[in-house]
């Protein structure tokens, strides 16, 4: 199968800007930017050796953009914090367990619309979007390591092209009419019984579906 995402998804809509990121910064910018951000910051806590530095993910750039970088530091300790709950379910670790050692970003991708297909959006299923592509590639991290898997930071690159052409087409509008990135706040607003409930559905339903796709 082909590594590329090919979903069908609305052309022009990459251009949306998010309000608190300033004036020039889009949606994809800012979304890459958090996802590469989070994924080379878990490898860090996870003191993974070896891992791609966001650097790495980012061609090379000397200079960090101070735009993008403030943005994640002022919503980068909430998804950090969403991310342990999510980590601490035994759903989300039923999950990682389904997760094949060697999937397409076709089949990830699969595995993530069809999870994704009800139209329910919230917080909880955004982290753990996030954190299902930094399981995803931890797996393919260690194939690399063990030298199956060549140029691990350009697979990477793929795949986070194509999570956040997801998240532009399910996950754009609802993300900017609330205020942006910023508005992640008020997930902790919600009733735990509730965003557990909404979390443990979404992982649930991600296991379903690559069980599925599996067989």
């Amino acid at each position: 199968m082909a590594d590329d995402d090919d979903t069908d998804q609305p052309e022009g809509g990459n251009h949306r800007q998010v309000r608190g990121a300033g004036r020039g910064t889009d949606f994809t910018d800012q979304a890459t930017y958090f996802l590469q951000s989070f994924i080379v910051e878990r490898f860090e806590s996870e003191q993974v050796t070896n891992a791609p530095s966001l650097r790495e993910l980012r061609d090379g750039e000397e200079e960090v953009d101070e735009e993008l970088d403030e943005s994640w530091r002022q919503v980068g300790g909430t998804f950090r914090q969403i991310a342990q709950s999510v980590d601490q379910t035994a759903e989300f670790q039923s999950v990682v367990a389904t997760i094949p050692k060697d999937p397409s970003i076709e089949d990830i991708m699969c595995y993530v619309r069809e999870s994704l297909s009800d139209g329910e959006i919230n917080w909880g299923r955004i982290v753990a979007l996030f954190c299902f592509a930094y399981q995803v590639c931890a797996k393919k991290f260690e194939m690399y390591m063990e030298k199956r898997f060549p140029n691990f930071p350009s697979w990477l690159t793929k795949l986070i092209t194509a999570v956040v052409k997801f998240l532009l087409y399910k996950f754009a509008d609802w993300i900017v009419n609330r205020g942006g990135w910023q508005s992640i706040q008020e997930y902790f607003g919600t009733p735990n019984t509730i965003w557990k409930g909404l979390i443990v559905a979404c992982l649930l339903t991600i296991a379903i579906s690559i069980w599925q796709l599996r067989k």
